[in-house]
């Protein structure tokens, strides 16, 4: 009797955690599960809010995660994806501190999936950005633009008399600061000459993808190293050298040992620094994904010259939140792991990367969703990353994986020119030495001047594209854009010397309003 009075005043006070009895928890969990099976998600949510305090006070953080990803999932029920958000961090965050870190990571991507966020910025003249000093090839601002275009007939074809370094930059409207090649470890060097000869004559650079395909044992301090270093050495060509990309994947042959990558690592940079010298800058690559791997295969500050990333998106409904079908992951979002763990310590950039006209499981066209996904990443970098110092575009179809990739540019016309509209921002650059005349700052509780400005926003929401954003201040709209990254022109004469509220609304691509995100400014 005691105990059915105990849960009653549970009950009736949903907010007093505190009075939770150990004894009682699972009773209020069993309530609240059969009131989330009949849809009755409120008083679910209640309940849930109840008992997830007392787990954390107890220090059984897995309980505690599982309470707080069913109170996100009553939110999702209702529709209210903010919360939803707040309580699967939550998850994430006990999650983590009960050593799931499978949970942990899955609960996050989740929250991002349905996450809104906001960030504005006005465009202003370059400043003197980030050179990092003693560090080859670096532009002091804006991103070197490069492909991988070798596999691509379209603009590649040796029998019928076509180089890349040639038909890519007619073809995409630009010329390209650098182009990736593969080169198989142990291979002889004499097959790059021809490339070498042709990125010197064409006034390009080349990033190129040493792979040690039997197996990191194959990599010794001998002449084969020695010779293939002062090869490179003697061109007049910079060449970026990536050894041993991905590594942090189980989907290559040097994965499994840091200690061991290291070491190669290291001798091969050692070997090129002695050999190669001024024109070649080592790059070390791992991929986007898995991220808690990453950091055990650095090999120091003082081997690595530049940090790059592989960085793909490829359709994939299957971790949609919401069960309806769609990708709402961000491809930009997915540089931020590596931006902010080496950004400000070395350049970073997009070592090769794209994203796929297809779902292939199911060889349905995904092209509007790429077109929105490429879009939204190329005009975004410049703003969300500024610090970011080269982008490659990987311009390939193929099977190499379980999953067939989709990226070629040739093979699908609304992709390429989404591509020759992206590239054509001033902010990517097409050759070494040179350095971009405009900038961005984020402006989200700071002090702006009273002018016209040239306003732009990076806007996520959990629909997976947008296809408008109004611009509010005190509920008169003065500004409205239809593509990323929403730049429009607003005066802010009018409000000299008052703190004003700035609302960025987003639309999906039905029309109908998703987000309300409100920034504050100081207007001077």
């Amino acid at each position: 009797m005691v105990l059915i009075m105990a849960i009653l005043m549970l009950v009736a006070a949903p907010f007093q955690s505190e009075e939770v009895q150990a004894a009682s928890v699972w009773t209020v969990y069993k309530d609240a599960q059969k009131l989330e099976a009949r849809g009755k998600y409120k008083e679910a949510i209640a309940k849930y809010k109840q008992i997830a305090p007392v787990f954390v006070k107890d220090k059984e953080y897995g309980n505690a995660a599982q309470m707080y990803r069913r109170i996100g999932d009553c939110y999702k029920g209702l529709k209210q994806y903010d919360n939803a958000v707040v309580n699967w961090d939550l998850e994430a965050d006990y999650s983590g501190k009960a050593n799931q870190t499978q949970i942990s990571i899955a609960a996050k991507r989740k929250a991002n999936m349905l996450r809104s966020t906001a960030k504005l910025y006005v465009e202003q003249q370059a400043g003197q950005g980030t050179t990092y000093k003693g560090t080859k090839f670096v532009p002091a601002n804006g991103a070197l633009i490069g492909a991988y275009a070798e596999m691509d007939k379209k603009v590649n074809d040796p029998k019928q008399g076509k180089y890349f370094t040639k038909q890519f930059p007619v073809m995409t409207g630009k010329k390209h600061a650098a182009y990736l090649l593969y080169f198989n470890y142990g291979s002889d060097p004499v097959l790059l000459a021809k490339h070498l000869e042709r990125a010197e004559a064409s006034g390009t650079a080349l990033q190129i993808g040493v792979q040690p395909i039997h197996g990191l044992e194959q990599v010794k301090d001998d002449a084969y190293l020695r010779n293939f270093a002062r090869m490179i050495g003697d061109t007049e060509v910079p060449v970026f050298l990536r050894f041993a990309n991905e590594m942090n994947g189980g989907w290559v042959k040097w994965n499994g040992d840091p200690k061991k990558y290291i070491e190669k690592f290291r001798l091969v940079a050692k070997v090129f620094r002695e050999e190669a010298k001024d024109n070649v800058a080592m790059v070390w690559a791992p991929g986007a994904n898995p991220t808690y791997t990453i950091e055990s295969y650095y090999p120091g500050d003082a081997y690595v010259d530049w940090v790059g990333v592989s960085l793909y998106s490829i359709f994939d409904p299957s971790l949609d939140p919401l069960k309806q079908g769609e990708d709402r992951s961000s491809h930009l979002d997915k540089f931020d792991y590596i931006y902010k763990l080496y950004g400000d310590r070395k350049p970073v950039f997009i070592s090769e990367g794209g994203v796929s006209y297809m779902y292939p499981e199911k060889r349905q066209d995904k092209t509007s969703w790429a077109v929105y996904k490429m879009q939204e990443f190329y005009a975004s970098l410049p703003m969300v990353y500024p610090k970011v110092k080269g982008v490659f575009w990987f311009d390939s179809n193929g099977n190499a994986t379980e999953r067939i990739k989709y990226y070629m540019l040739s093979a699908n016309s609304r992709l390429l020119q989404a591509y020759k509209d992206a590239v054509a921002n001033p902010f990517y650059l097409s050759s070494i030495g040179e350095k971009a005349s405009v900038s961005y700052k984020q402006i989200n509780n700071s002090t702006i001047n009273a002018g016209k400005l040239k306003v732009s926003a990076y806007v996520k929401t959990w629909a997976p594209t947008l296809s408008k954003v109004t611009y509010k201040i005190g509920g008169l709209t003065v500004a409205t854009t239809s593509a990323p990254p929403w730049k429009a022109e607003v005066d802010f004469r009018p409000y000299k010397g008052k703190k004003i509220e700035l609302s960025i609304q987003a639309y999906d691509s039905s029309g109908k309003l998703v987000t309300t995100q409100k920034v504050k400014v100081t207007v001077k």
